[in-house]
């Protein structure tokens, strides 16, 4: 089926509003909205690793301050050199420890994984360095008032990467998050200051797609049109049911480019939940065997829905979970779809208003038949 397709010039004044807004403007501006548009909070001080950082002490860190990502300077020079975060880590879970998981049919016969062997192999993947383990990212100056935000949509972003080449293993692999720098006062000296370059901000799609909700009623008339109309029901979403291991579904969604996947109770049924890599924030290296778990299972220990780690490791677990009711199971976990009949705009509201990267479209069936996320917005409006 075609992907989402915009009409020549439709999203005109949304894609005019980008060009004509500059990084530093933009991010005075971002930083002054309030409520659901504000997003979620930050950190006080900017987060940032070297390539001295081990594995476990970036996924530590990460965990405490609720965050996916970071930048990466050199050990040595200080120069900046990429970002990390949790799909690069889990990547380098895939590839470096358990790259079966990548063949097909390896699942048919290996239906489990072993928690107490992950829990190992999480001791020494977590003690390596994090240099293998970045992706590359531009550097965007704070203060350039030549370059404008439709660049870093594009460039920065690069939302215009054709869907089929998003495979993390591409050279055009879709960015998620840019670090910005300004050039501050540095160390002192008879003459004054010198002139420094720090990162002092990270930016996001969600940020840009924020950015351009606080706006929408000033902007075009095709924000008003239907999922359908705009080519975003695809009826090719991704699924896996809630019994595969949690690791193994990381490692289809690694090896098909994925952010994200829908979940259901039975190959090819209606969509009861979502995992995400958004799903490992908060993982650390002593909990590294709840990837051997259940997608199901893993979802309901990570969102700390009524599953306890302790749960896990004895097996005590709610009836609905040892006997596989998946829909009941995670019936408490909120999921955020659709209809096709939807419009973008609304869609575009359900993203900020819930704080997540995927909303599905589903049927009424309940079956999905496409997924809008801040990367799709962001190129139907820059086309």
């Amino acid at each position: 089926m075609p992907g989402p397709t915009a009409q020549p010039r439709q999203f005109f004044n949304a894609k005019n509003t980008l060009e004509r807004k500059h990084l530093g403007e933009f991010l005075h501006e971002l930083a002054a909205l309030q409520g659901p548009l504000a997003g979620p909070s930050k950190p006080a001080e900017l987060v940032k690793f070297t390539t001295a950082s081990t594995v476990g002490e970036a996924m530590k860190t990460l965990a405490a301050y609720n965050i996916l990502s970071a930048p990466v300077s050199d050990a040595i020079s200080g120069e900046y050199v990429g970002m990390v975060d949790v799909a690069d880590i889990m990547g380098g879970v895939v590839r470096g420890v358990y790259p079966e998981l990548l063949e097909r049919g390896f699942l048919e016969q290996h239906k489990r994984l072993s928690i107490s062997e992950l829990q190992s192999v999480g001791v020494d993947f977590c003690s390596r360095k994090l240099g293998n383990l970045l992706h590359g990212g531009d550097l965007w100056f704070k203060g350039d008032t030549e370059s404008n935000l439709l660049e870093v949509v594009e460039t920065g972003f690069r939302v215009r990467v054709p869907p089929k080449l998003h495979a993390p293993h591409h050279h055009l692999r879709v960015h998620h998050r840019v670090a910005v720098f300004d050039i501050l006062p540095g160390e002192q000296t008879p003459d004054g200051p010198v002139p420094e370059w720090h990162i002092t901000d990270i930016v996001s799609q969600s940020d840009v797609l924020r950015f351009l909700a606080a706006r929408i009623d000033k902007l075009d008339a095709a924000f008003d049109r239907s999922l359908e109309e705009l080519g975003l029901v695809t009826r090719d979403v991704q699924t896996i049911t809630a019994c595969t291991p949690t690791l193994a579904a990381f490692a289809t969604m690694h090896r098909k480019g994925l952010s994200g996947i829908g979940v259901t109770e039975t190959e090819g049924g209606p969509l009861i939940g979502n995992l995400s890599m958004s799903d490992l924030r908060g993982l650390t290296p002593d909990r590294f065997g709840a990837l051997a778990l259940p997608v199901g299972s893993f979802l309901l220990l990570q969102k700390g829905r009524g599953l306890r780690w302790e749960d896990c490791l004895t097996e005590q677990l709610p009836p609905a979970v040892k006997e596989g009711r998946w829909t009941e199971a995670l019936s408490s976990i909120p999921l955020v779809t659709v209809k096709p009949s939807a419009t973008f705009r609304e869609t575009i509201m359900n993203l900020i208003d819930h704080n997540k990267h995927r909303v599905y479209v589903v049927d009424d069936a309940g079956q999905a038949v496409g997924v809008v996320t801040p990367t799709d917005t962001l190129r139907l409006v820059s086309a």
